[in-house]
């Protein structure tokens, strides 16, 4: 799982960290310095308007794309999908947004 975010919101970056046990998925955190002026490909999503913007905002991705050879395609169905790996990203993010709103970062 990949968490990218801005650098002027640490807190957002720090809580997915922050909520990883040894039974969930790794998370790797990127904090990158500019709006995407040196890696575009990391503000093609939803976040980034937000970034313009000045609001925090982070790109999680459980990195399907560079796992899954059925990603995207008409075999990309139930049974290919590691559930294991789902669910342990989606309590990752349950976590993360628990951390933030009890403010412990």
């Amino acid at each position: 799982m990949a968490v990218i975010g801005n650098q002027g919101h640490p807190a957002l970056i720090n809580s997915f960290t922050q909520s990883t046990r040894p039974t969930l998925p790794q998370v790797l955190t990127l904090a990158i310095p500019t709006l995407g002026d040196f890696t575009p490909d990391l503000v093609r999503s939803d976040h980034a308007p937000f970034w313009k913007n000045g609001l925090g905002a982070v790109l999680v991705t459980d990195t399907a794309n560079f796992r899954n050879p059925h990603y995207h395609q008409p075999t990309d169905t139930l049974e290919t999908l590691d559930r294991e790996f789902f669910l342990g990203s989606a309590q990752i993010i349950i976590n993360a947004v628990t951390t933030l709103l009890q403010g412990n970062d």
